[in-house]
């Protein structure tokens, strides 16, 4: 039997098969060899979006500086459990964003809020005889917190009651234009040895 003759392959098509060969072994290795880092600029705005993210995959370190602003905030997403220490300083809060109702009970007092100073007055016991029948009341007497102190509270307070026969009488915040402090006044059958003064804790 006769076996067919194969014809011989064009130099073309010899030439054809060579570059097919080369270009798929050149692109394989290209491939292969490389990788490719996508870019925010390689994404479409609102391609990424919080579902697509694993928790914990975003960083602060990944987070630029101002990035994060109010309005990206959930209500009531971060809490105090969540801020460091000093971290909300007086120049990021808004006027009036603190309010009483956001404040615990004792938060707040005078050294908290800065040097505290006690003025004070003496008031004079008045009475003559302590008798254990005539009571008599002395002048009122005024203390007021230095030029520029403000005042948190005040009140009588005696030093020394004496027989304790004494009682007060007027004790009231005062205010005249810039002045501010306290005035008080006491009542007395202790013959005169009892002891009070007015005081006013004003804050510089």
């Amino acid at each position: 039997m006769r076996r067919p003759k194969l014809k011989r392959p064009s130099t073309g098509t010899v030439l054809g098969l060579l570059a097919l060969i080369v270009a798929v072994a050149g692109n394989t290795g290209a491939f292969a060899g490389t990788s490719h880092k996508i870019t925010k600029s390689d994404l479409a705005k609102g391609a990424v979006t919080a579902r697509a993210l694993a928790k914990g995959a975003v960083t602060s370190k990944a987070v630029a500086s101002g990035a994060v602003t109010a309005k990206a905030l959930a209500k009531d997403s971060v809490t105090a459990a969540s801020l460091k220490s000093g971290s909300v300083t007086s120049a990021g809060l808004a006027p009036s964003a603190v309010t009483a109702s956001a404040v615990a009970p004792g938060a707040i007092y005078g050294a908290a809020l800065g040097q505290v100073e006690t003025r004070s007055a003496p008031i004079a016991d008045r009475d003559e005889t302590a008798d254990l029948s005539t009571w008599t009341t002395s002048d009122t007497a005024t203390v007021l917190c230095a030029p520029g102190e403000r005042l948190l509270t005040g009140g009588v307070v005696f030093t020394n009651p004496g027989n304790r026969r004494v009682a007060i009488v007027r004790s009231l915040p005062i205010s005249n234009g810039s002045a501010n402090g306290y005035s008080g006044q006491i009542t007395s059958d202790s013959g005169g040895i009892a002891t009070a003064e007015v005081q006013a804790i004003c804050l510089k």
